[in-house]
């Protein structure tokens, strides 16, 4: 067994750049890893190859069994380490190629988020968006969905929706032709409102919210009742339970 321990190697090089978006812009590839979100990964996702340490032979041979087109690398604890992007990486590491998805409307319920720059709040809006049988999420000016940070947040929930990275243009055409509400405290008590779907809901950033240009494009707003002088809510909490009451 041929075992990688230079980082110079060139698929350790190509793994390195991928913890950058430059990386992954260039590549068209991403990193995956954690034991749940690898057994997880679905037969549409294309995988490169699969880093393993000798410990984990057996579950990464399994995991390329399930991907033809993988190569199995073997590598040291600390060439993992150096592509990982946990402080005690599992073990294994996947180099995966990003889907390439034309922009489209959605069909059904979906998300739109404005500026949303937290990993971990995008990681539980789409594990929501899943759970909830929303079909698209979409992303303007947020975080980069296929960051480590955020496809590890995700916990497969990004491989359960569709996600899109769009531009302004066409988050504007987003919101004119759909049935969309924007989540904001100055709108219709969402709890009490006679919603009709499938809707378009619009979160935004943590600190400034939606931007005005969407605001003013939306079919309506709406908001989250707030009790004991509490005034907002962390936007995937927020987000989350709007889903659930649009569903």
């Amino acid at each position: 067994m041929e075992i990688i321990s230079s980082s110079q190697n060139k698929h350790v090089k190509l793994a390195k750049s991928l913890l950058d978006k430059k990386g992954r812009r260039e590549t068209g590839l991403f990193l995956a890893e954690g034991k749940n979100l690898l057994k997880d990964l679905p037969d549409f996702v294309s995988v490169e190859y699969v880093f393993s340490t000798e410990e984990r032979e057996k579950e990464a041979e399994t995991l390329v069994s399930k991907h033809a087109e993988a190569t199995l690398l073997f590598a040291s604890e600390s060439v993992i380490k150096s592509i990982a992007d946990t402080m005690t990486p599992y073990g294994i590491v996947a180099v995966c190629k990003i889907p390439q998805d034309e922009f489209v409307l959605p069909q059904g319920n979906a998300v739109l988020l404005d500026g949303v720059a937290d990993p971990g709040n995008v990681g539980t809006i789409f594990r929501t968006a899943a759970a909830c049988g929303y079909d698209d999420v979409y992303l303007v000016g947020s975080v980069d969905i296929y960051s480590p940070k955020v496809v590890r947040a995700t916990l497969g929930g990004l491989f359960k929706v569709r996600a899109h990275a769009i531009s302004d243009d066409e988050a504007q055409r987003l919101v004119k032709e759909t049935n969309s509400a924007v989540l904001d405290m100055g709108g219709e008590n969402l709890l009490k409102a006679d919603v009709k779907t499938p809707i378009l809901l619009i979160a935004g950033n943590e600190a400034h919210g939606v931007r005005d240009e969407f605001k003013a494009l939306a079919k309506r707003t709406y908001s989250l009742p707030m009790q004991n002088g509490v005034e907002s809510l962390n936007v995937a909490v927020a987000t989350a339970v709007a889903m659930y009451r649009t569903v």
